[in-house]
Formats: structure tokens, sequence, C-alpha cells
């Protein structure tokens, strides 16, 4: 089952760098104001324009022939439009080509559990890049994050990452490329909350992942382990439905591997009682 998931997860990467792609490099991104686009003259290299910033009217402003109005256009539309330009006033022929290296009015947005959350510069960003330049995930991330973009169709869709499998495990296939206008939503996980008492090292509250199946032997590390004078049972209390409810676990014989260990549900109260002997 797990390598069926991560198969889906890596069929998915690809196909969503694929798209990614597609939309950086498609005739159908539109220029605009704040956007910095390299022009490529091939007959001569003094035209060239690299990293010049869209103005606010949408001009960029080339060697020689001055301001040239390309806002609204793809990038298609403004090769043909400097082409236009240039062979009415300097070239018998020009090959132009337009690419737009920094999406400045169509930023990406990080969300949800990380430093720094909004929008974020640069282009050809990745995810993990996007989430380095949001300073990190911050406490209390989930299981998985999700890229929220427009297709093709106009329609949003969603990608699904596993965090975990992206970020400790460093796999490259969900390392996706963004797209101008995606959102990366991170989650917060809702922590299961519970309570040690008892023989205990630090009885009280204890908040845990919902995400990695929150069990007995794990509330119990999580309040910093047994005394020297805990016993073998654990008494759980839990209220279900309204009504009261108590179990009784040996937890020695569950950490020794004679065991089955006990799921715990928000709320519940964890009582390690001292060894009669």
């Amino acid at each position: 089952m797990k390598r069926l998931s991560l198969l889906v997860f890596a069929v998915l990467g690809l196909a969503t760098a694929g798209f990614a792609q597609n939309i950086l490099n498609s005739g159908d991104v539109r220029i605009g104001p704040r956007d910095v686009v390299d022009v490529k003259v091939v007959q001569d290299e003094k035209l060239n324009t690299l990293h010049a910033t869209v103005s606010d009217e949408g001009a960029i402003t080339m060697p020689t022939i001055g301001k040239v109005a390309i806002g609204g256009m793809t990038q298609r539309e403004a090769e043909r439009r400097i082409k236009q330009v240039l062979e009415a006033r300097l070239l018998n022929q020009a090959d132009v080509t337009v690419q737009v290296v920094e999406f400045g009015n169509k930023p990406i947005s990080i969300v949800g559990a990380v430093t720094h959350p909004g929008n974020i510069g640069g282009s050809n960003l990745t995810l993990v890049q996007a989430i380095t330049q949001a300073g990190g995930l911050a406490p209390g991330y989930g299981k998985t994050l999700y890229v929220i973009r427009t297709g093709a169709n106009g329609l949003a869709e969603q990608i699904a990452v596993d965090i975990d499998d992206l970020l400790v495990n460093g796999n490259p296939d969900l390392n996706v490329p963004l797209a101008p206008n995606d959102v990366v939503n991170v989650p917060v996980e809702v922590p299961l909350t519970v309570y040690v008492m008892g023989e205990v090292t630090h009885p009280g509250k204890v908040e845990l992942r919902r995400t990695q199946n929150p069990s007995l032997l794990q509330a119990i590390a999580a309040a910093g382990g047994p005394t020297d004078r805990a016993g073998r049972t654990a008494r759980i209390n839990r209220t279900v439905d309204g009504k009261s409810k108590t179990l009784a676990a040996n937890w020695k014989r569950i950490a020794a591997g004679d065991g089955t260990d006990v799921p715990l549900q928000d709320g519940d109260t964890i009582y390690i009682r001292e060894s009669v002997f």
C-alpha cells in the first residue's frame, strides 16, 4: 500500500511539474506591471534588454528605440510587437524572444503554518524554495500541504503533497515547480490533548499530533516517561456519548512488545498507578 501511495505521489509530482512549466512557458500568461522580462534580438545583441521591469503603464525601455508597450500581452504577442517596432525603425528583419523571468504582478502566496505567511517573490520557484522563503514551517503543521492553482480549463485544482515525504525523505518528485498565482496552503493541525497523571516524570496536559495516531505509550513518553515507582497498570478514563468509560492496560507488557498499544482519543485522562511492591 505504501509503495502504491509513493507511486501516486510520484506520478502526481511529474504531472504537476509539467503543468507548472507549461504555464511558465505558455503564450497564455499575460505580462503585467512589475513583471521582469528578458528581451533578446538575434540580429543585434546591443538591443538585448535583460531584466527590464514593466512599468505601471505597461511599458519597458529598450536601447535605441526607447519605450515599447507590452503590458497585457502574452509573451508571443510581445515578441511580435517588439519585432514590428524594430523592423519599422531599425532592422530589415528582427527575430525576437521575450521571457518573463519574474512575475511581479502574479505572486505566489503561502499561507498557514509557516513562519512568514504571505506573498513571496521570485520566479521558477520550487515548493521547497517557497517554504524556505516563507521562513520554514511553523509549529503545529499537519501531515499534508496543498498547492492550489487555476488549471488550463479555468477551474481550481488542488494538489496534495505529503510534508514528511517532501522534507524528511527528500522525495524530488514532490518538490514541484510553482506557477504564477499559485497558493501553497500548509494547514495547521489541531493537536489531540490528553492528560497523563500519576507516576510519570512530568504529569499534566500532553498534546500529540493526530496524524501520528496517538497511543498510550506515546502519551507516557511525552510526559517524560514513567518514574521508578510506576506500576504496570495504566487506567484510561474517557467520555463516550456523554458517559464515562474506563479502560485498563498493562503498559509494561505493551512496551515489551507483548500486546497492542491503546489508541487515544481527545480528552482522555491517563493515570499510571504506583507499584505496590
